[in-house]
């Protein structure tokens, strides 16, 4: 068995970092200056009549259940059946709509009952993440 000894004489070596830091510094800056920090929580349709204001009423609300059931008023309902109940009160004001998604629910029924709030006539569709 051989047993392998530094040369005393030997130089040590070593590796100059700086240009690595100076490297992920100069990288960090362009991510923070290239990400877009926008907080979009709901969808708000763009009207071509700007007067339009939408009403201080309380909005529409609708569940969705972890099970993927929608509710209205502790009610299950269809998905069909969110256009119309949006259309008929919103009697000619500006109507609002707020969804809350419950853990467990799919994103997508999300996306089909704002759709549907929308097409119901709701001027504003925001959604709410609850709690268990």
């Amino acid at each position: 068995m051989t047993v392998k000894r530094s040369n005393p004489n030997s130089e040590d070596l070593e590796i100059n970092v700086s240009p690595l830091i100076d490297m992920v510094f100069i990288l960090l800056i362009f991510f923070i200056v290239a990400t877009s920090f926008v907080n979009e929580i709901g969808i708000s349709p763009k009207h071509k009549d700007s007067t339009q204001t939408i009403s201080d009423s309380p909005p529409l609300s609708f569940e969705i259940t972890g099970s993927g059931r929608i509710l209205r008023n502790g009610s299950f309902i269809q998905l069909s059946e969110i256009a119309p109940i949006v259309k008929t009160s919103s009697s000619g004001e500006n109507q609002s709509v707020l969804v809350k998604v419950y853990p467990g629910a799919r994103a997508g029924l999300a996306t089909q009952v704002m759709d549907r709030a929308l097409l119901g006539g709701a001027k504003a569709v925001k959604l709410s993440p609850m709690a268990r």
